[in-house]
């Protein structure tokens, strides 16, 4: 009779063991489901956070943003170059959400957008930066960042260890990678495909990041103006000033 009142106690023990483990198994899953739900609606929380929009601003080097802009347009050419010498400081200086921000995603904008020879991408990367940085006064930055590419001789950045050895600055009188680019060339009288070509586009990436900082800077301190009509205001439609540059006469005759 003892023998077989010890053999249930041992039942009942190992059964209510096996209960209790069940319980803790259940009540830490259930406390698992409920972190991750709170992590899930804080991650939520969190997402909401960032994406407020502008991101603001800390005054940084402008030499700074052109040194890593220029080893930067090794890696991943003009757009990527000038996107990592603007925000790169501001991820080591603000953080979030910049420290966040894949930046490898603005490659794209290679050789006027993938090789179609359009905008130059060191002006994309501007108006990616300025955008994340200062919404819409973003776009008066990029308008004037533009108006100062086009009129400039470039490039006139001299990194301390040049991959290459050039000669000339030209103006491009225009956005477009393939005049900017081909106007350069011509005066070089080397092939795009040269190394020279690539140290000319690298130091003319160094160069519109550290202009964009500049303008990004006097913004900082209140006293950035936009002295630069739009385009648009300008020639009642989207145009640049030198259309015939592409168009020669088939320019269209636009109502007033």
């Amino acid at each position: 009779m003892e023998e077989k009142l010890n053999k249930e106690e041992k039942k009942m023990s190992r059964r209510g063991l096996l209960w209790g483990a069940s319980k803790l198994a259940v009540g830490a899953a259930g406390m698992t489901i409920v972190s991750i739900g709170g992590q899930g609606m804080l991650s939520k929380t969190a997402a909401k956070e960032i994406r407020k929009w502008p991101w603001g601003y800390k005054k940084i080097d402008p030499s700074k943003a052109a040194k890593i802009a220029y080893e930067k347009y090794y890696e991943g050419a003009c757009c990527y170059g000038v996107v990592n010498g603007i925000l790169v400081p501001l991820q080591e200086e603000i953080g979030e959400p910049y420290a966040s921000l894949p930046l490898e995603a603005f490659r794209f904008g290679h050789s006027g957008v993938v090789g179609w020879g359009t905008t130059c991408g060191t002006l994309i990367g501007v108006g990616i930066a300025t955008g994340f940085i200062a919404g819409k006064t973003g776009e008066e930055i990029l308008n004037k960042v533009i108006n100062w590419y086009v009129e400039t001789p470039l490039p006139t950045f001299i990194p301390l260890s040049p991959k290459a050895n050039i000669k000339n600055t030209s103006r491009s009188d225009s956005p477009l990678c393939h005049i900017s680019a081909g106007r350069w060339l011509k005066k070089e009288g080397v092939s795009f495909g040269s190394a020279a070509r690539a140290e000319r586009c690298a130091r003319l990436v160094a160069n519109v990041a550290a202009k964009t900082v500049t303008f990004l800077n006097e913004w900082a301190d209140g006293k950035f103006g936009m002295d630069q009509e739009s385009q648009i205001k300008l020639y009642s439609i989207p145009a640049q000033n030198n259309c015939t540059d592409c168009h020669g006469t088939n320019i269209p005759n636009l109502p007033k």
